[in-house]
């Protein structure tokens, strides 16, 4: 049986000004592959650099998102190393790393991918918002995902000015998503409840003195787990998150009011107003003064 070809693909050039941009878009398209299939990859349209055979396997100098909505296959880490893949499968693959992948001959399957590269994709990374041992996201199938390919390959073959920057915010999105869907996959519902529970206790109560401590009682939690669970969820303890509140709404005070600043602080529940100065200070990088002075005056033009 001869494979579907769909040739449903691009490969891009950048110029240096896209490059400024912090990141480019090489590559993007999709691919369905029947089952019984004689050969894989196809062997038309793609240049010698993204080209490669399953025994051999291949590095790239670029990032992948290659994403299987349909079927299932291998994904190979080594040459005797591999992992199954199935629909709804997100694999990050990243630059310069061998790898390999094929899809099963029983199933075939749909993949869709883009390429990309650039600084800002590169911080994402050495930032560590990904496991560098995490290949595979399961994510599951995901429609908005899926129409952000089919929108990308739009974008790519029309090759319209300016289609570099739109593809970059494509990728950077898949990607972001693809950090959304796979990090909340970690929480059951008890916990997303119990989690958004406590932000409504904290937002419901911000002015009354709260404390954390306060919060996981309310929700029948031990201190301690609670802390663990919350910054889990959120990236932030829940002393930093009222903090964060608090200091969102001093800034709307100063913004757009003439309350004054020791007033603010008191209204928060700082009863320490050098201690509000530091902490304001430190989240904001000015001083309420400052602050004022810069967004009281932009606010009322």
């Amino acid at each position: 049986m001869r494979n579907n070809i769909t040739e449903n693909y691009k490969y891009l050039i950048s110029s240096q000004r896209d490059e400024d941009w912090g990141i480019t878009v090489n590559t993007v398209g999709h691919e369905k592959i029947d089952k019984n299939y004689d050969t894989y990859p196809p062997r038309t349209g793609h240049p010698k650099q993204f080209f490669f055979t399953p025994s051999s396997g291949r590095k790239l100098d670029s990032y992948q998102l290659l994403y299987i909505t349909r079927g299932k296959g291998t994904f190979f880490t080594s040459p005797d190393k591999s992992i199954e893949i199935k629909a709804g499968d997100m694999i990050i693959i990243r630059p310069n790393i061998w790898h390999s992948y094929m899809p099963d001959p029983n199933t075939g399957w749909t993949e869709m991918w883009i390429g990309f590269k650039g600084e800002n994709m590169d911080s994402r990374f050495r930032n560590n918002f990904f496991n560098k041992e995490q290949i595979i996201y399961r994510i599951g199938v995901q429609d908005n995902i899926v129409n952000l390919y089919d929108q990308a390959i739009r974008v790519a073959k029309e090759e319209k000015a300016a289609c570099q920057q739109f593809l970059a915010g494509i990728a950077n999105l898949i990607l972001g998503m693809t950090m959304y869907y796979d990090y909340n996959r970690c929480f059951d519902t008890t916990t997303e409840a119990q989690i958004d529970k406590a932000k409504i206790i904290i937002r419901e109560n911000l002015l009354k003195g709260i404390t954390p401590e306060d919060v996981a009682s309310k929700i029948n939690m031990s201190y301690s787990w609670f802390r663990k669970l919350f910054k889990d969820y959120t990236g932030v303890s829940p002393a930093h998150y009222i903090q964060e509140l608090k200091i969102q709404e001093a800034k709307q005070l100063l913004a757009s009011s003439t309350i004054k600043i020791k007033e603010i602080s008191f209204y928060l529940g700082f009863d320490d107003i050098t201690y509000f100065l530091k902490v304001f200070k430190k989240y904001t990088g000015y001083t309420p003064l400052e602050y004022k002075k810069t967004f009281y005056t932009r606010w009322q033009n």
